[in-house]
């Protein structure tokens, strides 16, 4: 979503509240299944169609509370749907701290990604 060309293996949902009934009503309105942890599962799971697509994740490694983060996503839009996503530099943090092989491996697209959106926001802000 941010320019960065590597695939990635699912989408991170990070929530603020795990029990809001919201969260379960999304989930079935695009033909899924919210797993909430009250059944024993942990962590909370998408299941159905949105289950090999979505990782429910309870923190984020390397980075501050949801709340914190909340306060400096980005807002974009993914297929008509507007949400909140990470700026690029803190999901790229998150990687650094999360130092798995999956992770350093993407880290040099994440990379060349921003260094091409700080390029461009400096010509933006050149007169």
């Amino acid at each position: 979503m941010q320019g960065a060309r590597v695939a990635t293996e699912d989408v991170d949902l990070w929530f603020e509240d795990l029990t809001d009934r919201k969260v379960g009503e999304a989930a079935r309105r695009v033909g899924g299944i919210w797993i909430p942890t009250h059944f024993g599962m942990q962590p909370p799971m998408l299941g159905g169609t949105l289950g090999d697509r979505f990782d429910v994740v309870l923190t984020m490694t390397g980075l501050d509370t949801f709340a914190a983060e909340y306060s400096g996503a980005e807002d974009m839009e993914l297929d008509g749907v507007p949400l909140k996503v990470l700026p690029l530099e803190r999901i790229i943090e998150s990687k650094r701290a999360a130092n798995r092989p999956k992770d350093r491996a993407a880290l040099p697209a994440l990379e060349a990604a921003l260094a091409v959106l700080r390029d461009s926001r400096e010509k933006k802000s050149d007169p």
